[in-house]
């Protein structure tokens, strides 16, 4: 879908959601949702999300997300997160990058540094493996 206005969606599955308003979704799935608004995920999942402002995430799951504004997570699970800040509670995150963050009886596995750290050792590996491997 390509519309300015407010996306909401219940009880189902739509492959991509695409807006420059805000999107909801209840108890539904998105292989993929674009919105340069806010974006609400309550009971529903997705496979990659780019939210320009703010996300709402309640028993809801994501494998890749990155939000422009504020994340507030509950009881949610998302594979890898970037985002300026967010408040995580009773929750998952496998990558998490963020500016500020607020983790509340949450489990994650790689936070920023960790996540920056592991960025500069698998480039300096690539790196050292290419010079080693090229031919002269």
């Amino acid at each position: 879908m390509d519309d300015s206005s407010n996306q909401e969606f219940s009880e189902g599955f739509v492959p991509v959601i695409r807006t420059s308003g805000d999107v909801s979704l209840r108890e539904a799935g998105a292989l993929l949702i674009v919105a340069g608004g806010d974006a609400s995920l309550n009971e529903g999942g997705t496979g990659a999300l780019i939210v320009g402002g703010d996300l709402e995430m309640s028993q809801a799951g994501s494998g890749n997300m990155i939000v422009g504004g504020g994340v507030e997570m509950s009881e949610s699970a998302v594979g890898q997160m970037l985002t300026i800040e967010g408040t995580v509670t009773d929750s998952r995150i496998g990558v998490l990058l963020a500016a500020n963050a607020n983790i509340e009886n949450s489990e994650i596995i790689l936070g920023t540094p960790q996540a920056i750290g592991l960025g500069v050792a698998m480039g300096a590996t690539v790196f050292l493996l290419g010079r080693l491997l090229r031919r002269r």
